[in-house]
This record gives C-alpha cells, sequence and structure tokens, in this order.
C-alpha cells in the first residue's frame, strides 16, 4: 500500500484548481500554475488574456504550454488506490465548498479555497498563498525559537545564581544555629564557673566557721577547766583543818576573786566581712540572673508569638514537626584545626581557631620528611571530619601580595597521600583564593577562574546530597558550589603558600 500523505500531496499536484478534478490535458500558464486545458478556456472566452484563478495575473491564452510531464503523473495517479489518498484528501479540502485549500487568510488565520477567497468575508482581507504564508511563518516561528532559546539560557543563569544565593542562605543560617550553640555553651560554662566559684566559696566560710568553732571552744573549755580547779580547792580548804584553812587564805581568796572569764570573739570580724562580701556577691548573681531571666522570658515570649503567628497554616505544621524532632537531633561541634594534621611550618593557635605559616627557607626540607600532599601549600585539616549530615564553618584570610590559599574539603585518602600528584578520583574539592581572583578545582584541576577578591570565604558542606557550596562571607553572595558524591568521611582542609599568612576560623 503506498503511503497516504504522499499519495495525496502527488494528487495535488495533478489537480486542477477549477474544476478540481486530475488533470485532463494539462497546460501551464505563464504565472506558472497548471490547469486541464479545458478549464482554462472557459475563462475569458471572449478575451485573449485572462486573469490566473490563483495568482490574479494577467497571462495570454497564446501562452498556453501543454505539460507533458503533469499529463504522465496524472494518468499514474489515477491507477492509484482510492483508498490511500482519501483521509489526506478530506483534510485538504475546504469543509465548506469542499474545494482544495489553497490561501491563508492573515486577518481570521484561516484557511482558505478559491471560493472562500472571493467570498464577502475575505474579499477586503490580506491573502496569500499557503506556501508563501508558510514561508512567512517559518521565519517567525525561528525568530521565536531563538528568542526563547536565549531566555532558556537566561532563565538557566538566573536558576544558577538563585540556587547559589539559597544555598548561601542555607550556610549562613546553619552557621547561625552554631553561633547559638557554641555561645550558649559558653554561657552554660560561665554560669557553671560561677556557680563552682560561689559553692567553694561557701564551703570555704563554712570550713573556717568549724575550725573556729574548735579554736572557741579550745579556749572556752581551758578557762572552764581553771574555773572548776579552783572552785575544788575552795571545797577540799573548807573540809581542812582550822590552821590548813587560814594558811595563806588571803593569798587564795585574793586570788579566786580575781579570776575573769576571757570570752573569744566567736566569728572574727574579718571571717564576718568574708561572708558578707560573699553573700553580697550571690545576691548580686541572683539579681542579674533574675533580671536576665525575666527580660529574656518577656522578649523571647514576644518573639515567638510574633514568628509564629507570621506563619501559615502549612509552615505553622512544619515548625512543629521540627520542634519534636530538634529533641533527638545531634548538636553540631564547632570547626577546630587539627594540630596532629599540620604541615610542620605551620603554626596552630592555642585555641585552634588560627593556623599561621612561619616558612623559613632552607630551615623547611629539613623539617618535612615527606612531599606535601598539595605542594606547593602548607595545608592542615580541620576537625571533626564528616561523614554524613551538614556542617558550615567561615575563615578570614590574611596573606602578604602574590600569596595563595587554598580553603575546601578532602577525603582521608587525599590528606594521607604521599604522592604529589593526586590520581583518587573526588578527593578535593576546593577554592584557590589569591589577591587577583580565586579559581574552583578538583583533583588539583582547575574548573575556571572567578574574579572575586576573597577576605572572608564561607563553606558549607552537605554529605548526604555531595554538595560544597562556597559563598563570600561578607557580601553573603554566593561563589561556587561542587556537585558531588561523597565515598566516606571527609575533612575541611586549609592551605598556606607565603610566610606569614593566615586563616582564622569561625566560630
Amino acid at each position: 500500500m503506498a503511503d497516504p500523505k504522499m499519495a495525496s500531496q502527488l494528487q495535488e499536484d495533478v489537480t486542477c484548481p477549477i474544476c478540481l478534478e486530475i488533470l485532463q490535458d494539462p497546460v501551464t500558464i505563464d504565472c506558472g500554475h497548471n490547469f486541464c486545458l479545458k478549464c482554462i478556456n472557459q475563462i475569458g472566452k471572449t478575451s485573449e488574456n485572462i486573469l490566473c484563478p490563483l495568482c490574479k495575473c494577467s497571462v495570454s491564452k497564446n501562452t498556453f504550454r501543454p505539460n507533458k510531464l503533469l499529463a504522465s503523473l496524472a494518468e499514474k495517479i489515477q491507477t492509484m488506490d482510492p483508498a490511500d489518498i482519501q483521509q489526506e484528501k478530506e483534510e485538504a479540502r475546504c469543509q465548506k465548498h469542499k474545494k482544495k485549500l489553497y490561501y491563508f487568510c492573515e486577518q481570521d488565520g484561516a484557511l482558505l479555497c478559491v471560493v472562500c477567497r472571493d467570498s464577502k468575508d475575505h474579499k477586503f482581507h490580506d491573502v496569500t498563498l499557503i506556501d508563501e504564508a508558510v514561508q512567512n511563518y517559518k521565519v517567525q516561528i525561528e525568530s521565536q525559537a531563538q528568542d526563547l532559546g536565549r531566555k532558556d539560557k537566561e532563565i538557566i543563569e538566573e536558576k544558577k545564581r538563585g540556587e547559589g544565593a539559597i544555598w548561601t542562605f542555607r550556610a549562613q543560617v546553619e552557621l547561625e544555629k552554631l553561633k547559638v550553640i557554641e555561645e550558649f555553651k559558653h554561657l552554660r560554662q560561665r554560669l557553671d564557673e560561677e556557680e563552682s566559684f560561689l559553692l567553694s566559696r561557701m564551703d570555704w566560710l563554712e570550713k573556717q566557721g568549724a575550725k573556729q568553732l574548735g579554736q572557741y571552744v579550745t579556749v572556752t573549755e581551758k578557762q572552764l577547766n581553771s574555773l572548776r580547779t579552783l572552785t575544788k580547792s575552795l571545797k577540799i580548804r573548807l573540809q581542812s583543818s582550822s590552821i590548813e584553812l587560814l594558811k595563806d587564805i588571803k593569798d587564795t581568796l585574793s586570788r579566786n576573786k580575781e579570776f575573769q572569764f576571757l570570752s573569744p570573739i566567736p566569728v572574727p570580724v574579718d571571717l564576718e566581712k568574708k561572708r558578707s562580701e560573699a553573700k553580697a556577691r550571690l545576691e548580686s548573681v541572683l539579681k542579674s540572673l533574675t533580671e536576665f531571666k525575666d527580660n529574656l522570658k518577656a522578649k523571647g515570649k514576644k518573639d515567638k508569638s510574633e514568628f509564629v503567628s507570621s506563619l501559615n497554616k502549612e509552615e505553622r505544621e512544619s515548625w512543629s514537626l521540627l520542634q519534636k524532632n530538634n529533641s533527638m537531633s545531634p548538636t553540631p561541634v564547632p570547626m577546630t584545626l587539627d594540630k596532629d594534621s599540620a604541615d610542620p611550618d605551620l603554626t596552630i593557635s592555642h585555641d585552634g581557631k588560627k593556623v599561621t605559616l612561619y616558612y623559613i627557607a632552607g630551615k623547611a626540607s629539613n623539617k618535612q620528611a615527606k612531599p606535601r600532599p598539595f605542594y606547593p601549600f602548607h595545608c592542615v585539616r580541620g576537625s571533626p571530619g564528616l561523614s554524613s549530615g551538614r556542617r558550615v564553618w567561615e575563615a578570614e584570610i590574611w596573606e602578604p601580595s602574590g600569596g595563595a590559599c587554598i580553603i575546601g574539603v578532602a577525603t582521608e585518602l587525599a590528606q594521607g597521600s604521599q604522592s604529589q600528584n593526586i590520581r583518587m578520583q573526588n578527593c578535593i574539592w576546593a577554592l584557590r583564593i589569591s589577591p587577583t581572583g580565586c579559581q574552583p578545582f578538583t583533583n588539583c584541576k582547575t574548573q575556571e577562574h572567578l574574579q572575586v577578591c576573597l577576605k572572608k570565604v564561607g563553606v558549607y558542606v552537605n554529605h548526604d546530597c555531595g554538595e560544597v557550596i562556597f559563598y563570600d562571607a561578607i557580601t553573603s553572595k554566593h561563589i561556587y558550589t561542587f556537585q558531588t558524591s561523597f565515598n566516606g568521611r571527609v575533612f575541611p582542609l586549609f592551605g598556606l603558600q607565603v610566610t606569614c599568612s593566615h586563616i582564622t576560623l569561625t566560630p
């Protein structure tokens, strides 16, 4: 069976626009259109010149040329199965007049046959041949497709910027969360220290009181014993003979009469002063804590009320669910520098937050027993490592002119590599930062050069999603995002190149 679409197209080519039948004795007129000889001769019988029924061009009857090729093609078409072309033939006909469609009305956007074109509905409209209209609209379609293609690229870029802004927002929220945890940890630590000091102070005062009690009892008991001894001697004298009783009686009575109880001070003034000072300190602390609690409670209640009231129904449900889940969430750990992993030329601060390169030419080679994994950078990794979840930190950079540093994350394998050429895939994702800009790179291959001067960079790692996001911690603008997958634990990585340069972590 022949292709219906092809058969229909062939039939259109050999159909007379006037009688709408297969061409009989086809002729071609000067404008190029083809008609049955009989049909075209019936137009303008009394005139030598006629108007083409299709394009309205004036042509002479003397110029009609027989078209043997079309005649041959028409004969072949007539031998084809009518069923092959019936569907397409029906679709290509005017539904009102059952004639072939030749024209397109610009005003109405309608396909017209010869009768439709000359009707009052379209007579004064802009009407063109279908082929011409198709070519015109193809140009318009191609132009619009190009415009849409440009918009597609613009949307992709805007999407990229928008995603970067959201990633940066999430990173900063995570960082603020970490700051809250850290500050409240310090507050609890300070309260614990104050509590410990006050309790120790009270314990000391209590022990001093116990010591004072012992001393007081000893002194009073000694005097009491002396008094009882005198009393006993007098009672014995009463029992003695008259001679014994009167012997030195005046001295004895005088000595006993002069006895006085020397009452010691139970609590010394300086000890009482220390107790008063401790009490005053306790009252001051309690007053400060009461004011702090009252202020925190009032402002907290107001802020919470305003926050919850600003949420819609869906957001409120999400908030309630989060409140329940937070009780089971692990507490993030602030970032510190791992001294054990540090290059020998690096100096780590006591709090583990700052690394400085003190490189002395000629001495480093003696200290460096093995090649540096990320030569020429002197590196240290952060702690703890990350095997799941999210972590964010910010690093402030200071480096002399001409220097560079790297900040990012690396796998355990990369950090412990003995080779300067890292061959394992997905072992490092970092920024190489210099005064002229920065370059994202992975596996020691730079991706592109970014015209961004960084003084403080934020790094947000989502281990579960395989995202390493860098942002400017000062302007909050997104810099670059690595989309990857982690096969194991990764560590923050910091590297310095020029002596006296340093990196400081926050928080």
